[in-house]
């Protein structure tokens, strides 16, 4: 896979762009399962408001999530735990895989 351009160090890059650059690497073992069935009794969902990869989506009502661009930050168990019904099972994919952060 041919490398990206560098960006233009003249001009700071929006938080899409970075995550834009960064590299991922899918593993098919999940590293986030969520429980579906105590996940429908949270009123709040905080997962879809701090997940800056938008991971967690509301689907006719249901939440549905694709670890597919997950930057690994974590910050979905942590709210679900603290402020939601603590649905979301979170850990580091597997050696070789997940998100290689490029340019910051």
């Amino acid at each position: 896979m041919p490398e990206p351009p560098k960006p233009d160090a003249s001009k700071p890059l929006s938080v899409d762009e970075r995550v834009g650059l960064d590299k991922f690497e899918f593993d098919e073992e999940p590293f986030i399962t969520v429980d579906t069935d105590v996940c429908r009794t949270c009123d709040t969902k905080p997962c879809l408001y701090v997940c800056p990869s938008k991971v967690y989506r509301l689907e006719k009502s249901e939440l549905v999530y694709n670890t597919e661009g997950c930057i690994e930050l974590g910050a979905c168990a942590i709210v679900c735990k603290h402020l939601g019904k603590d649905a979301i099972r979170w850990s580091y994919p597997r050696g070789s895989y997940g998100v290689e952060f490029r340019f910051g």
